[in-house]
């Protein structure tokens, strides 16, 4: 889900720049209810069978028609065929563990996102599986299928805090990465934001003192998508001072 909107926040010692007032902007994906939840796993289970079948018009068929576009550029011979079945065959996990499942009305997209589990000649694999949906004409189709790393392959950070002097105010840095933990702590707001595997943790003033500032601390949850600037912490890369912050939903 591709809505944006931002609030910006900062350290003391920068100049705050505010892109939308507390309480402004669209309404955020909502989590998911349960029914929905198994409707569109359905539709995920639906086209496993007809891959694993090898099926592969009936599994086209259940993809949303961005996909269908995407992937008719491709699949032109016999073997583009085989090669695309083959692969789809071997991200059907044998077990999911679902972690986040939520849905945009106005956009008619939802994203669920599990742990798939998958047993290879090597032994078994854990990785992340991002599963999107896109409702076209009244039905629910399989959209985007992602896969990212599982826990053992995450680089985690370091969430101990540390003063502004420990930061290099001449080096500025910039990232963009999926939310994952959200901490207001009495003396700040530590956010944890993953991106190809590897966490930042970037630091924010208190809960409080965001909302003097105009950010709604309402809006740092996890899954969200955070776009941060800041400096770099001297002694460790994971670790950022945040200048400012834009928010926006699960995509």
């Amino acid at each position: 889900m591709r809505r944006c909107i931002a609030a910006v926040g900062l350290f003391a010692l920068m100049a705050l720049v505010l892109v939308v007032p507390l309480g402004a902007g669209p309404a955020w994906g909502r989590p998911m209810d349960g029914a929905l939840q198994q409707e569109l796993m359905a539709v995920y289970h639906r086209y496993n069978q007809a891959v694993a079948a090898g099926h592969l018009d009936a599994a086209l068929a259940i993809r949303s028609s961005a996909v269908r576009t995407a992937l008719e550029q491709r699949l032109k011979t016999l073997k583009d065929r085989d090669d695309y079945l083959a692969g789809a065959r071997d991200l059907v996990p044998d077990k999911l563990e679902l972690r986040h499942a939520s849905v945009d009305d106005s956009t008619e997209k939802a994203l669920l996102i599990a742990w798939a589990e998958k047993v290879t000649p090597s032994g078994p694999v854990q990785n992340e599986l991002d599963i999107g949906f896109v409702r076209e004409d009244g039905v629910w189709r399989l959209g985007d299928l992602v896969l990212g790393p599982g826990p053992v392959d995450i680089k985690h950070c370091n969430p101990a805090y540390e003063p502004v002097s420990a930061y290099d105010m001449s080096r500025p840095v910039s990232l963009a990465g999926r939310i994952e933990r959200v901490d207001f702590l009495p003396d700040h707001t530590l956010i944890v934001v993953m991106s190809g595997g590897t966490e930042t943790c970037a630091f924010l003033p208190d809960r409080v003192t965001l909302q003097q500032h105009g950010l709604d601390p309402g809006i740092l949850q996890p899954y969200r998508i955070a776009e941060i600037a800041g400096v770099a912490n001297q002694g460790d890369a994971q670790k950022v001072m945040v200048n400012n912050i834009t928010v926006r939903a699960e995509e």
